[in-house]
């Protein structure tokens, strides 16, 4: 359970289109008062909006957020669980995959070489990729929206400029699993209910240790490719991406591309 504390001063002069004004969203929340769970976490957003040039629009934003677990879960334990964390990425910082900033481990196959030699495959797109979130975070936008014709704004496109800069970081490194072994990781398999698992003469898979001779059954073996984990992207250092967009206000509701 939480007990959260807000504050929004608003002055914006509207909720879709605003041209003016600022917007300021601050707040706590503690939980603890039951489940088992217990941390305090704060987070604050400011907008502000301005005419320029004329038509032109002009806007600024920045938020940010920290959480602090209160109380030890134990050795190689964090504080605050995965779930708790806070991740930062599409949609909230154009440019970058869903969760695609911040703390990560990679999981890197290693393969042979021509000559038998262990090499590792360090191609993002050939191994795990797994956002483990982070305790705290800030994002700062800067975006100056281009007006158009009259025919255009019947329309309701808007195209606008922007730039998005911000960072996830202030996480434990998790335990790194590695398999450097050449072959990899032989293993027993097992049922659902953990019931090692054994073959047959004729193929199929038992969980009876022998057979009906009361001879021993091979054991039902899996394997897992040779591999190592890295972490990486623990770090306030800003990531920035810049691009355009378009804003319609369509009949079906308001939709938005970015190119970033």
């Amino acid at each position: 359970s939480i007990l959260g504390l807000n504050y929004v001063y608003n002055s914006l002069n509207s909720l879709y289109r605003p041209t003016r004004g600022m917007r300021l969203n601050a707040g706590v929340d503690f939980a603890g008062l039951g489940g088992d769970v217990k941390y305090l976490r704060g987070r604050a957003q400011a907008s502000k909006y301005w005419s320029v040039f004329g038509d032109f629009i002009f806007s600024l934003s920045a938020e940010g957020g920290y959480i602090k677990g209160l109380e030890d879960r134990g050795p190689n334990r964090p504080d605050v669980l995965l779930t708790d964390r806070f991740f930062l990425g599409e949609p909230q910082f154009r440019g970058f995959d869903i969760r695609g900033v911040g703390p990560r481990v990679l999981r890197q196959p290693i393969v042979s070489d021509a000559d038998g030699n262990p090499v590792v495959v360090t191609e993002r797109d050939q191994g795990g990729d797994d956002a483990i979130g982070g305790n705290a975070y800030y994002l700062g936008r800067a975006e100056l929206e281009i007006p158009l014709g009259s025919g255009a704004r019947e329309l309701g496109l808007r195209p606008s400029i922007f730039l998005d800069v911000g960072a996830l970081f202030d996480v434990e490194q998790p335990q790194l699993q590695n398999s450097p072994f050449p072959n990899g990781i032989v293993y027993q398999a097992r049922d659902g209910a953990g019931n090692p698992l054994f073959r047959r003469e004729d193929g199929t898979i038992t969980t009876d240790a022998t057979d009906a001779d009361g001879d021993p059954l091979t054991p039902f073996n899996q394997s897992i490719a040779p591999f190592q984990e890295v972490f990486l992207g623990n770090s306030s250092a800003p990531r920035i991406s810049v691009g355009i967009g378009v804003n319609w206000n369509s009949p079906f509701g308001p939709f938005r591309i970015d190119l970033a």
